[in-house]
């Protein structure tokens, strides 16, 4: 952590580093807060689609997510590495085994799947429900 705690706000911290274990994705979102007429801006790292929607549906004219990233791992977006990408669209559906799936759909319209059996499709989920779409972001 840096600095003293409270020193960038009450229940603010800065954090030279975090660290995380899982090679999963998770999301990078921007938030502007108003308070006493000042605008500040903040960073949030997410990591499930649970707590996404929470920060979704906590907004209100004080407190507006501008923009939502997000990090993808290798064996997900089809590269060699990790990419950040603008997201469109967030999907949770069930699969055959009742596991949960996600499906992600970024800016540049290419789709990515948490599932990790082989041959996978996303045709084959039920209970489909949508987490995310790029118009849930208020404007000012």
């Amino acid at each position: 952590m840096l600095g003293l705690p409270g020193m960038f706000g009450a229940g603010q911290y800065q954090w030279h580093q975090v660290s995380r274990v899982l090679r999963s994705h998770w999301y990078h979102v921007t938030i502007q807060a108003k308070h006493e007429g000042r605008i500040t801006e903040a960073v949030l790292m997410i990591d499930s689609e649970p707590r996404l929607q929470q920060v979704l549906i906590a907004q209100d004219d004080e407190t507006i997510i501008t923009e939502v990233q997000v990090v993808t791992p290798a064996h997900m977006n089809g590269t060699e590495g990790w990419r950040m990408e603008r997201l469109t669209k967030v999907t949770l559906g069930e699969d055959q085994n009742e596991c949960v799936v996600c499906l992600l759909e970024v800016e540049t319209g290419s789709k990515y799947h948490s599932s990790h059996q082989p041959g996978f499709s996303s045709d084959v989920l039920g209970d489909l429900r949508l987490i995310y779409h790029a118009n849930m972001i208020r404007t000012h």
